[in-house]
C-alpha cells in the first residue's frame, strides 16, 4: 500500500517535473534559437534598410548615417552608407561564425588554431570601424606578418599542451591559408586588378570574363576574388560551428546562416547578381520558410526527448525505492 502510494506520488511529480523542464528548455533555446535567426539576416541586411537612393522610406532615421559621414561625404571611407553596411556586416557575420565555431570546439587540437582564423575576421571589422581602410594596417605584407606571428604563437602552446604531429600542422596551416580569404584578393592582385609578378597566370580570368568584359558579372577578376573569398569565408566558420556543436539544442537553428552563405556563395559563382535569386526578398523566404521548419522539427524533438530523458531518470528511482522497501 505504501508503496503504491509513493508511485503515485513520484509519478505525479515526475510529471509536473518532466513539463517544467521540458517548458524551460524550449524556452531557453528558443532565444539562443532567435539570435541566430536574427544574424542571419546580417549579410542581406542592407538590402532590407537601404537601395541606391539610401535609406527606405520605412526606416526611421537616427541620424547614424550623418554621425558617420565625413566632411567628404565618406562614410568611414566608403562611398555610401549602404557600401558601408554591406562590407561591415559581411564581416561581422563571418566573424561571429568563427567565432561561435572557436568556443565549441576551444578543447581541440586545432582550437587555437580557430581563434587564429576569428582574429583574422575580428581585424577586418576593427578596419572598418577605426576608418583604418586606407592606411598601412590594411596592406596584405603587415597582415600576413602579424598572422604569422599569430600562428606561431598559438601553435607553440597548442603543440606544448597536445604534441607534435603532422596531422596537427596540416590543419593549422589549412586554418592559416582560411584566415588569409578576407584579403586574399590583395595577396593574388595589386590595386590595379592585375595579377602580381610572381603568381602564376592559370588562365582563370581570361576563362571568366565575357564578351563585355565582365568576370561572372562583376567589373573585375579582383572583385570577384574578393566577394567569393568573404562569403567562403563565412560559409565555413558557420559550418564548422555546426559540425563541432554536436549535441547543443541551438545546432539545428545553425542551418540556417550555413544555408544561407552557402546561397550566397553560389550566386556568385554562378553570376546571380543582378537577377532576381539575389533579391533580399528571396533570402528572407529562405530564411523563414528554414526557421519554420526547423522549429517544429525542434519543438517536436525537444518535447519527446525531455520526456523520454526524465521518465528513464525516473523509473531508476522508483525502482530502487522499490528494492528498498
Amino acid at each position: 500500500m505504501k508503496t503504491t502510494q509513493f508511485q503515485k506520488k513520484t509519478s505525479s511529480t515526475s510529471k509536473e517535473s518532466t513539463e517544467t523542464k521540458s517548458r524551460t528548455r524550449i524556452c531557453d533555446s528558443f532565444w539562443g534559437a532567435l539570435i541566430i535567426l536574427g544574424l542571419s539576416t546580417l549579410p542581406y541586411f542592407h538590402d532590407i534598410i537601404t537601395d541606391a537612393d539610401g535609406l527606405k522610406s520605412w526606416v526611421p532615421v537616427i541620424g547614424m548615417e550623418n554621425l558617420l559621414t565625413d566632411s567628404k561625404d565618406k562614410v568611414l571611407g566608403f562611398s555610401k552608407y549602404r557600401v558601408f553596411l554591406y562590407t561591415f556586416l559581411i564581416f561581422l557575420f563571418a566573424s561571429i561564425g568563427w567565432w561561435g565555431w572557436y568556443q565549441s570546439a576551444k578543447n581541440k587540437i586545432y582550437g587555437n588554431a580557430l581563434l587564429l582564423v576569428f582574429a583574422s575576421g575580428a581585424y577586418h571589422v576593427a578596419l572598418i570601424v577605426f576608418n583604418l581602410r586606407r592606411t598601412v594596417f590594411n596592406e596584405f605584407t603587415p597582415k600576413l606578418i602579424l598572422f604569422g606571428l599569430l600562428f606561431f604563437f598559438l601553435g607553440f602552446f597548442s603543440i606544448k599542451k597536445y604534441g607534435p604531429a603532422l596531422h596537427k600542422v596540416i590543419v593549422w596551416a589549412l586554418l592559416f591559408v582560411l584566415a588569409t580569404l578576407p584579403f586574399f584578393h590583395d595577396v593574388i592582385t595589386d590595386n590595379g586588378g592585375n595579377l602580381r609578378p610572381w603568381v602564376p597566370n592559370l588562365g582563370i580570368e581570361t576563362i571568366l570574363t565575357d564578351s563585355e568584359g565582365y568576370v561572372r558579372g562583376l567589373r573585375s577578376y579582383r572583385l570577384l576574388v574578393y566577394l567569393f573569398s568573404i562569403y567562403l569565408f563565412s560559409h565555413l566558420g558557420w559550418i564548422g560551428w555546426f559540425m563541432d556543436s554536436r549535441g547543443r539544442r541551438y545546432r539545428p537553428f545553425l542551418l540556417v546562416p550555413v544555408a544561407l552563405s552557402l546561397y550566397q556563395v553560389i550566386v556568385i559563382a554562378m553570376s546571380w547578381q543582378e537577377t532576381e535569386f539575389n533579391s533580399p526578398s528571396i533570402k528572407l523566404y529562405i530564411t523563414l520558410v528554414l526557421s519554420i521548419l526547423l522549429a517544429i522539427n525542434f519543438f517536436y524533438n525537444n518535447k519527446f526527448f525531455a520526456k523520454s530523458e526524465i521518465t528513464i531518470k525516473n523509473t531508476t528511482t522508483i525502482k530502487s525505492n522499490e528494492n528498498e522497501n
